[in-house]
């Protein structure tokens, strides 16, 4: 699914009313009622609801939605919070509307106390504050309102963004309110996802409404929302062999750190490889066939012809030494002349960093997954200016060496060398934990190796780590996650997404 800026989408909105003529009261009648389908179906007509509208079009879906809630039989409160003079042309239309039905704007006079006692009585509040247009930091009164909702018991469901987050990026604006859902409409918006505003959004329910699909599917629109579309192209006919599903070579594990390597093996092998080989030292190489009896273990002192291989996932646990740098410069050099893709993770990303291993054009496909310590090795920049900028930073390192990069983190960052950038809903904070990265290394080489592109595998990989992820947080809670769990789960997330019970 696509992911768009406040910009894009107030473009969408516009063209929709210009170029197609569908009205902007159309757009927000669809809206309300969306919102109000759920409302009803979610906490039924016996709740009291309460619906701050500001003086906005997000005012104006609020004000459709106390409409439905009246017509509906529902108790309803509804409150006009902001400039009252500056009310949007089809905000007054649908106040005049609801007035007109019956529907009674409630007045605050003291709007601490008022609002301390309304959000005290009601179950739900429906936030149609400010919404995607706002500019600047959020002013009062609506500081007052977010400060208070935020301290009371009621869910709160927001209309298309809770009021407060910038639409673009994720920031909060002074304050926001927190919501326990979101309704977004047209298509989800980049802030929803990214921290520090995907902490205030809730659930995030889309409702496309009645915009044209050629301006959701603009290709010119290059932010998506990961999902299973990636991982159609996975077969697995019933006359298949092994060899069907190709042959990996991983490159990994150093003496004290076989576990990293047997992460990964057995991840990729969980995932669907036909058969994974480990290039390990004779002080590992017992271990790790303990570890991983159906992982077969090559002698890392021997020399090895990388043809065999369709995918070598490099890094985890092997060690940042000059011989690996010179182990893994050779091995860049005769993938690109083969046509081998490489993942690249861990201590294979801190020696290309040294190293300075990658240029744009040296190697052949290639996929990065740094978590943000090492993605500053990477690009010289503090971890902190990273943090802040994740799709710019993850976008520039693509474009600047022509590779698949997976910015690891809360939502992680998938960003193309063709300047697409994908962002993944799925993962809880218990997958921060040691070996969780190698395990997702293991996942996206499992997906080339079954013939998924390295977009296609570097997506895939990264929804499925999550999903496996959010799996183990229902089974065993997030405090208790430990990487082999996010292995343990992975069949039951391939499961979930192909439908098989």
């Amino acid at each position: 699914m696509k992911l768009v800026s406040k910009v894009k989408m107030q473009e969408i909105d516009l063209k929709a009313q210009e170029d197609y003529g569908i009205p902007g009261l159309v757009l927000m009648e669809q809206a309300g009622q969306k919102a109000t389908a759920f409302l009803l179906e979610s906490f039924g007509k016996g709740a009291c609801y309460v619906v701050l509208a500001g003086s906005g079009k997000n005012g104006g879906d609020a004000l459709v939605v106390s409409r439905g809630l009246l017509l509906s039989g529902a108790k309803v409160w509804t409150y006009l919070i902001g400039d009252q003079d500056k009310l949007a042309e089809p905000t007054k239309i649908n106040l005049r509307i609801y007035e007109k039905l019956g529907g009674k704007v409630q007045k605050i006079t003291k709007m601490n106390k008022d609002l301390e006692a309304i959000f005290e009585f009601c179950d739900v509040v429906v936030d149609g504050l400010v919404g995607i247009g706002i500019q600047g930091d959020l002013k009062e009164p609506y500081l007052t309102v977010a400060r208070l909702l935020n301290k009371a018991d009621a869910t709160v469901v927001a209309l298309d963004v809770p009021t407060g987050i910038d639409a673009t990026d994720g920031k909060i604006l002074k304050s926001a309110i927190e919501a326990d859902y979101t309704i977004t409409f047209g298509l989800p918006k980049l802030g929803l996802y990214l921290y520090p505003g995907a902490d205030y959004v809730g659930e995030v329910i889309v409702e496309a409404l009645s915009f044209p699909p050629k301006l959701l599917n603009d290709p010119a629109i290059l932010s998506h929302l990961t999902d299973v579309d990636e991982l159609k192209g996975l077969q697995r006919p019933e006359n298949s062999h092994k060899g069907s599903f190709g042959k990996g070579l991983l490159v990994a594990g150093s003496y004290g750190m076989a576990g990293a390597a047997a992460f990964t093996g057995k991840a990729a092998l969980t995932a669907g490889a036909g058969l994974i080989q480990a290039l390990a030292s004779r002080d590992i190489a017992a271990i790790l066939q303990v570890l991983v009896p159906e992982m077969t273990i090559k002698d890392s002192s021997l020399n090895f012809d990388i043809s065999e291989y369709s995918c070598l996932m490099i890094g985890p646990g092997m060690g940042v030494t000059e011989e690996n740098a010179a182990l893994l410069k050779k091995i860049i050099s005769d993938a690109k002349e083969a046509d081998i893709p490489l993942v690249l993770d861990a201590d294979a990303l801190s020696l290309t960093a040294k190293y300075k291993l990658l240029t744009r054009n040296n190697h052949g496909p290639v996929i990065l997954t740094p978590h943000p310590g090492e993605m500053s090795r990477l690009t010289a920049l503090d971890i902190e200016t990273i943090l802040q900028n994740r799709m710019s930073i993850a976008l520039s390192l693509a474009k600047n060496l022509d590779a698949v990069v997976v910015l690891k983190g809360a939502h992680t960052v998938i960003a193309l060398s063709d300047g697409s950038i994908y962002i993944n809903p799925t993962g809880n904070a218990g997958m921060a934990t040691a070996g969780s990265g190698d395990v997702l290394t293991g996942v996206i080489g499992g997906l080339l190796l079954q013939g998924l592109s390295p977009k296609d595998a570097a997506v895939g990989g990264v929804y499925l780590h999550g999903l496996a992820g959010d799996l183990a947080k229902e089974a065993v809670g997030a405090r208790s996650i430990i990487a082999s769990d996010l292995i343990e789960y992975l069949p039951d997330a391939l499961k979930s997404v192909y439908g098989i019970n």
